[in-house]
């Protein structure tokens, strides 16, 4: 059994959030714990005494009472969510944690299988960036796999292996294989994009040779045109399957596709993405 964390934010906490996260965990039995998460950087950047220089007098008392509102509306989301869990008959572990979102997260992703998020997930108190600052960081330094989820829930049916032979590609193969291997047995696509017009998947006996230990139910799509708007594209069509890549953030050897066209797609996500960034060979 492997262990699955997610990551809920404790102010903006919905009942939607939990159906898009048990789309995933119903598919393999794991073990789920759902991290309950209040950051407390951004408040702490307005309270501190050079965040408060230059604020109207008033100003201070009302941001004290708003965390004071802020405290009563995270214990009101937690008796939500675990009403949530037990009316759906969900077996996990809710774990409150309190400090800088992005530290808190990278240190229980190490000893974690795979890390599920929202794709709109972020934690400043001002606005923030499409991906959003949080989940471009849980991406490049997570320490585990990352799942990102869409706002929409969607039945999941198989899954679409973003291949091109390189080691990142494949990397990402074994370790979805490692938690999901019914997903494969169900439905399984290689999705390749031709590069410099070379029409023939790159080591093509050996993936099939492998995903055949799985019992993989596979077929395989060729691409053309430009690798990140070809699989957008592509996987625009097909919400059923979750679609892996390979490495994000890293070094251009290893990267599947560069970090402003994975941001593309994830800005764009309608169907969730599995993403692995190994830390050997990059």
């Amino acid at each position: 059994m492997k262990k699955i964390i997610a990551v809920i934010d404790a102010v903006n906490y919905t009942a939607q959030q939990v159906d898009a996260i048990t789309t995933i965990t119903a598919l393999q039995d794991h073990s789920l714990t759902i991290l309950m998460l209040e950051d407390t950087k951004s408040a702490n950047q307005l309270l501190s005494a050079a965040g408060m220089e230059g604020l109207a007098g008033g100003y201070f008392q009302k941001l004290r009472e708003s965390e004071h509102e802020k405290k009563e509306l995270i214990e009101d989301n937690y008796i939500a969510l675990k009403k949530a869990c037990r009316d759906k008959n969900i077996s996990c572990t809710i774990k409150n944690i309190r400090g800088i979102a992005e530290d808190e997260v990278i240190n229980e992703s190490r000893f974690a299988d795979l890390l599920i998020i929202g794709k709109a997930l972020s934690f400043p108190y001002l606005y923030d960036t499409n991906p959003t600052t949080f989940v471009k960081n849980m991406l490049t330094h997570a320490q585990c796999p990352v799942m990102v989820l869409s706002e929409n829930t969607h039945l999941i049916d198989g899954v679409a292996f973003c291949y091109n032979g390189t080691y990142s590609s494949m990397y990402a193969i074994k370790a979805f294989a490692a938690l999901f291997p019914e997903l494969i047995n169900r439905h399984c696509e290689i999705v390749y994009v031709c590069e410099k017009d070379e029409k023939t998947i790159p080591h093509k006996e050996q993936l099939q040779a492998y995903l055949k230990a799985y019992n993989a139910h596979l077929s395989y799509k060729i691409l053309t045109g430009q690798p990140d708007k070809a699989i957008q594209a592509y996987l625009d069509t097909k919400t059923d399957l979750i679609g892996t890549f390979g490495a994000y953030g890293r070094s251009r050897v290893s990267r599947f596709f560069n970090s402003s066209s994975a941001d593309n797609i994830i800005r764009n996500l309608k169907g969730p993405v599995f993403i692995t960034h190994p830390s050997v060979h990059s």
